[in-house]
C-alpha cells in the first residue's frame, strides 16, 4: 500500500510543478502584452518583461513571440520546466490586448 501512496504523492507534486510553470508563462505573457500595448513601446521591452517574470520561476529556454496586427497585440511565451526526475516538460502561455490609443 505504501508504494501506491508514494506514487500518488509524487504525481501530485509533479502536477503542481507543471501547473505552477504554466501559470508563470501565462503571467509572463500578460506582463509582456501590457508593455507592448502601451503607446511608443518596442518589442524588445515586451520580451524583456516576459523573461523577467519567467526567470523568477524555474522556467528555462524561454521563447517570446510578439505579434501586432491592426490594433491587437498577442504575446506567446514558451518554456521548459524540469520535473522531479529530471525530464523537461514544455509549457506555453499567451495573452492578447488592444493597443493603447486605438
Amino acid at each position: 500500500m505504501w508504494p501506491v501512496v508514494l506514487l500518488v504523492v509524487v504525481a501530485v507534486v509533479e502536477t503542481a510543478i507543471i501547473l505552477q510553470a504554466r501559470a508563470t508563462v501565462t503571467e509572463a505573457a500578460r506582463a509582456a502584452v501590457r508593455v507592448q500595448a502601451l503607446r511608443g513601446s518596442h518589442s524588445g521591452e515586451a520580451e524583456a518583461a516576459a523573461r523577467d517574470v519567467a526567470r523568477a520561476s524555474k522556467v528555462t529556454d524561454v521563447a517570446v513571440t510578439v505579434k501586432t496586427t491592426d490594433s491587437l497585440v498577442r504575446v506567446d511565451v514558451e518554456g521548459r520546466v524540469a520535473t522531479l526526475f529530471g525530464t523537461a516538460v514544455a509549457v506555453k502561455g499567451h495573452a492578447v490586448a488592444i493597443e493603447e490609443g486605438t
